[in-house]
């Protein structure tokens, strides 16, 4: 891949298939090995310069940065607007959590079976959005219900009800 790293976009694009404007991949996982203390030569270069301010951008619609700093690591997250940044982190945080647990308890628990939502979405995903039993207040019932109901009676031959067109 490296071979390939600067390739032109608008080669990469023709050669995908993929037609504009989807873009060629919906995410990025950037790991950059950033270790804390940089050499003396390093620093020496940068000797009296400092930084006003600095801002990560990218054109991907979703990009997480991770920061090896040797002994920690530091997480970024950029999303475009029409991603929600505070469920992907939510889902990033839950696998997080449930992969260091795993590790320390279960260490053989194959990668599939970490669960990734977070408890109230996957209590939604698995039973909110499965939960098709309705109440009608009583003595009323839906439109579709009643009306074949009110003309079998006086026309018995006609069908109850007909596909849309």
């Amino acid at each position: 891949m490296l071979r390939h790293e600067h390739a032109a976009l608008a080669l990469a694009q023709r050669c995908s298939g993929v037609s504009a404007p989807t873009p060629l991949f919906s995410a990025l996982l950037n790991y950059r090995h950033s270790a804390a203390g940089a050499s003396a030569a390093a620093q020496a270069a940068w000797a009296g310069i400092s930084t006003l301010s600095s801002e990560e951008r990218t054109n991907y619609p979703l990009t997480l940065s991770v920061d090896d700093l040797g002994q920690d690591f530091s997480l970024t997250l950029l999303a475009s607007t029409q991603v929600d940044p505070r469920r992907i982190l939510g889902y990033l945080l839950c696998t997080l959590e449930n992969l260091a647990q795993a590790l320390e308890q279960t260490p053989q628990l194959a990668l599939e079976q970490l669960p990734i939502l977070p408890v109230a979405e996957r209590e939604q995903v698995l039973e909110g959005f499965n939960r098709s039993a309705v109440d009608y207040p009583p003595g009323r019932l839906s439109m579709a219900a009643s009306r074949p109901r009110r003309s079998a009676p006086q026309t018995p031959w006609r069908p109850a009800t007909r596909a849309a067109r």
